[in-house]
């Protein structure tokens, strides 16, 4: 997605149009991270499955198993995988490489972009936004950005992406773990604060993986067309399976650390 240039044409199209003077969503790119990163107690086993059912819509695209850190067992055949896929799809290739990953994610990650887009749409008259259309209509990836930020910006406002962008993050770890590039340890201390996030952030299962779906179909018209309908299927499956995560774990567990638990009696 040629987002850069998109973020130009809207920033042209609406500060020509005197909307200089409006706030507009900040970059986080010096912000502190939403999740802390101090050290988290240890989990219990309710309360990882409960982690790992905030990414379940990607687990259940993959077939992989929701009970599973990573989604599969850890063996040197699955780490081989893990690690060729992680290169494929993010450019990790190691440690050092997966944490920059992780520290994009907490400073911004598609929730920058999607919150710029939606404020300046917000800003806009609705022949402004008739001009943003048609001047992104020769990119489909820019105009399917635009279409879906002006469908959920007031829906989802301050929530913007949440999901989709920690949802992956918490995968991330889980793959990491099974390509030998983090400790298991390690995983679940960057896993919790990241679903303690999430169920502070969202009401419901519902809730949580409508925003990563929307999120998905935000981040890439291309990847919807070829797997949107899955994706989709997958989160309406969920939702109503007995067997599913989502089902069988109530939305609000006490994801307190047991540090924490045991400091307060």
């Amino acid at each position: 997605m040629h987002m850069r240039h998109f973020i130009i044409i809207l920033a042209v199209t609406l500060f020509a149009a005197g909307c200089t003077k409006q706030a507009t969503p900040e970059a986080r790119s010096n912000q502190d991270s939403p999740i802390t990163s101090n050290s988290y107690g240890l989990p219990t086993d309710d309360q990882k499955l409960w982690a790992l059912a905030t990414c379940a819509v990607l687990t259940e695209s993959n077939q992989g198993r929701h009970d599973l850190l990573g989604g599969c067992e850890h063996t040197p055949e699955n780490a081989e995988l893990e690690q060729r896929s992680l290169a494929k799809w993010w450019g990790i290739t190691n440690r050092a490489s997966f944490l920059a990953i992780l520290d994009w994610i907490e400073k911004g990650g598609h929730r920058q972009q999607f919150e710029r887009t939606a404020g300046r749409l917000s800003l806009a008259t609705p022949e402004q936004i008739a001009k943003i259309r048609t001047q992104v209509s020769s990119d489909p990836e820019t105009s399917n950005a635009v279409e879906i930020a002006m469908e959920y910006k007031d829906e989802f406002g301050a929530k913007s992406i949440t999901a989709w962008d920690f949802d992956r993050y918490i995968a991330l770890c889980g793959f990491a773990y099974i390509a030998g590039y983090i400790s298991e340890d390690e995983a679940w201390q960057k896993i919790m604060p990241a679903a303690r996030l999430l169920q502070k952030t969202f009401a419901s299962w519902k809730e949580l993986g409508k925003n990563h779906v929307v999120g998905r179909e935000y981040w890439s018209l291309e990847e919807t067309q070829r797997k949107g309908a899955v994706t989709r299927q997958c989160y309406e499956k969920l939702l109503v399976d007995p067997s599913s995560p989502w089902v069988r774990l109530k939305w609000d567990m006490d994801l307190t650390p047991s540090s924490e638990a045991k400091a307060q009696k």
